[in-house]
């Protein structure tokens, strides 16, 4: 077999177009509106956790929605896919992570495991995902607006909720030391 026979298999099994990374986060983020919808019925009974919950369900909604019409070119009016240096296993481990997740708001969760899940998936991949998009393309070519608004409000909600219902003294901690890391005053 000569060099012009053999498949390049490198970036077929490494990096995955961008069109399947934009199809992949797109799902990821309805699922995770999902998660939330689930903790907002779990925890219903109390009015901030249900909206915080219900808000942040319908973000990620958006998120999704958003996704999608970038992939099909809607927002733009072409699509022009370029070279994207995001491994599968990246990819994967997201997917993974978000299932796990998925799969625990069906057992009887505690309030805290709640909190503690959406810490997480606020704060871990989905963010570097999101980040990796954002450095890794030209977002006006694509249509993703360029004056989103900053999920620093979103967090900051977060961070008071987590504050003033979670019982789990080293979640309140972590809350604590990444909000005046992130943001001192």
């Amino acid at each position: 077999m000569n060099s012009e026979e053999k498949p390049d298999v490198s970036a077929s099994t490494t990096a995955p177009p961008l069109s399947e990374i934009l199809d992949t986060q797109a799902k990821v983020e309805s699922q995770v509106g999902e998660i939330y919808i689930n903790f907002a019925t779990a925890f219903g009974q109390n009015t901030d956790l249900r909206t915080l919950w219900g808000a942040m369900a319908l973000e990620e909604g958006g998120h999704a929605a958003l996704l999608r019409a970038v992939n099909k070119g809607l927002l733009s009016g072409v699509f022009q896919a370029k070279s994207f240096l995001l491994p599968y296993d990246v990819l994967d481990a997201l997917v993974t992570r978000v299932a796990d997740y998925h799969r625990q708001t069906t057992e009887n969760l505690s309030l805290d495991n709640a909190l503690r899940i959406t810490w997480e998936l606020e704060c871990s991949e989905l963010d570097f995902m999101r980040e990796l998009l954002v450095s890794s393309s030209n977002l006006a070519d694509l249509g993703f607006p360029t004056n989103v608004e900053s999920k620093d409000k979103h967090l900051g909600r977060l961070r008071e909720v987590i504050q003033q219902y979670t019982t789990d003294e080293s979640l309140r901690r972590e809350v604590k030391f990444l909000s005046a890391e992130r943001f001192p005053r």
